[in-house]
């Protein structure tokens, strides 16, 4: 399936200054950060979409699945905001959104991470990664950081810790479960889906409604978010202050859940034929 990275959100990152940081919110508080390095986060974004999209994190060596997934989680963090203007990722909250449905897209969009991470998260230092490598305390000063997420909210903290504790005995995600397989794969196909729409935003120059078809991925995204954490008998987790759901209306109570389930087996099964 076609995947479009607008090559602004990449551009913009070369161009940042790198030894720039984040001040504090209240100018008292600590702010912490979680600061990445990747050569190549087009190509390994891109490569981790497919691989979300046909649930084959099992078929990954360790290093290849953490340096996907991390890349996964700074592209849904690229694309939480819904807008082509630059913004320090992490920094989410109802001001970014214009309208009730935008904001509930970009809930759905940073909630994923906060569904998979333990609840009571909180942030006590900064941490680098580098590409596959394991997460270390601290900042290394003197070499560049490509990405920086401020951890300023529930799902910036959220993808912050699944991202660097994946594969560790402390916090393992099971990607061979077939839930977790679905949520990735749905949350996959939402990050191409609202990258397109924003990118045709950038051109029209104006805010854009969400289509029919937009609007199923994403409402099926939240419905089987709500599904999982109603399995884990937890309150559907509000990625940053200001977090809302979508409004439903009796027609869309229940088909789009239904139809993304259909539609997230068709790629696993499809992927499954393909390597019989």
């Amino acid at each position: 399936m076609f995947y479009f990275l607008p090559s602004w959100w990449w551009k913009w990152f070369q161009d940042r200054n790198d030894t720039e940081e984040p001040s504090p919110k209240d100018g008292t508080a600590p702010f912490f950060r979680w600061l990445h390095r990747e050569r190549e986060f087009p190509k390994v974004a891109a490569e981790a979409l497919d691989t979300a999209k046909r649930g084959a994190w099992g078929e990954l060596d360790e290093k290849a699945r953490r340096r996907q997934f991390r890349a996964f989680v700074l592209l849904s963090l690229q694309i939480a905001p819904l807008s082509a203007s630059p913004g320090t990722l992490g920094q989410l909250g109802a001001h970014l959104y214009s309208t009730p449905d935008r904001n509930a897209a970009g809930s759905a969009i940073a909630r994923t991470f906060a569904v998979l991470a333990p609840p009571g998260l909180r942030s006590t230092r900064d941490v680098m990664t580098e590409e596959a490598e394991p997460g270390i305390p601290g900042v290394e000063t003197g070499a560049p950081i490509l990405l920086a997420v401020a951890l300023a909210c529930v799902g910036a903290l959220a993808g912050a810790f699944v991202a660097n504790t994946i594969g560790n005995a402390t916090h393992a995600i099971n990607f061979d479960d077939e839930t977790t397989k679905r949520l990735l794969a749905t949350q996959a196909r939402a990050l191409e889906i609202m990258s397109l729409h924003v990118e045709r935003e950038r051109i029209a120059g104006r805010e854009l409604p969400f289509d029919e078809t937009e609007r199923a991925w994403l409402l099926g995204l939240e419905d089987m978010q709500r599904q999982i954490v109603t399995m884990q008998r937890q309150p559907l987790p509000k990625p940053f202050e200001g977090a809302t759901e979508f409004v439903r209306t009796a027609a869309f109570s229940a088909l789009p859940l239904a139809v993304v389930v259909l539609l997230a087996f068709f790629f696993l099964n499809h992927s499954e034929q393909g390597r019989s």
